[in-house]
């Protein structure tokens, strides 16, 4: 199945691979960005980088908010392709995976000018049963 590139799965330059590490490295979803981070974060192309926040900040939303408490990944893209419009992203069609299991969830998410911070997050958990593992590579899912 041929996909056209989109923000979740075109090639990732190498400031994001780094960025990518770096943020994996984070001991605390909360964690607010260091000046190094920050300068980073900066390197991303404006869409990467608001892609980026939005998902850092849903992390550590559906873990506090939730019993999902090991929020460690979003997928955009999984079920259906998600829309960038501005300082604004919305998934119908996007997931998260907890714990290794992957649930659908629907979000909004707007930042500020400088694409750093976030504005507002909305979200919906659409299923509490996770998504089969049988059907995990159609959505570019992975353990």
């Amino acid at each position: 199945m041929t996909r056209r590139p989109t923000p979740r799965n075109r090639t990732l330059r190498p400031a994001t691979v780094l960025l990518a590490s770096l943020l994996l490295s984070i001991a605390a979803p909360a964690h607010a960005l260091s000046a190094r981070e920050i300068a980073e974060m900066k390197q991303l192309t404006p869409t990467d980088r608001m892609i980026q926040v939005c998902f850092l900040k849903l992390e550590d939303r559906i873990s506090k908010e939730t019993r999902y408490r090991r929020v460690d990944r979003i997928v955009m893209d999984a079920f259906s392709r998600g829309k960038v419009a501005g300082r604004t992203v919305r998934a119908a069609g996007a997931a998260f995976r907890d714990r290794g299991n992957w649930f659908k969830l629907r979000f909004r998410c707007s930042v500020t000018p400088d694409r750093l911070h976030v504005e507002t997050v909305e979200y919906q958990i659409v299923s509490r049963k996770p998504v089969p593992r049988g059907e995990w590579e159609d959505h570019w899912l992975f353990p």
